[in-house]
């Protein structure tokens, strides 16, 4: 029996294989006001590079005086990748419904970014 050659990809379905993009590609599809759901799980489920390359292009934004902020959804913490990263960028207007990054903290504290503090079973 012959052997079958191996994928280059673990995406097997040609339809969908096409999708697969960087994480800058993928961070330039999000646009100011949007609201960003993102998976969340202490440091094994959230997103790391998206969000980062996401805090990149707002930093950039704003230093050229053009507001740009989203609002950020997740399933429970995330860590320093996406909300510090985001937080630290001046790019989270509204986040949901659990955070326990301390720079999301300070902002929020000083009245810089909304938040509700939610449990999760609660946003529809």
């Amino acid at each position: 029996m012959p052997i079958a050659p191996q994928s280059t990809t673990r995406v097997l379905n040609p339809k969908l294989e096409h999708k697969i993009m960087s994480a800058a590609e993928a961070a330039a599809l999000i646009q100011s006001g949007d609201q960003v759901g993102m998976s969340g799980f202490t440091g094994s489920g959230y997103p790391k590079v998206v969000p980062t390359e996401l805090a990149r292009r707002i930093a950039d934004a704003n230093f050229r005086g053009q507001k740009f902020q989203v609002s950020v959804f997740t399933g429970a913490s995330t860590g320093p990748e996406l909300d510090g990263a985001l937080a630290m960028a001046g790019g989270i207007h509204l986040r949901l419904p659990y955070q326990s990054d301390p720079e999301t903290r300070k902002r929020i504290n000083a009245g810089e970014m909304e938040y509700m503090d939610i449990h999760l079973s609660h946003v529809a």
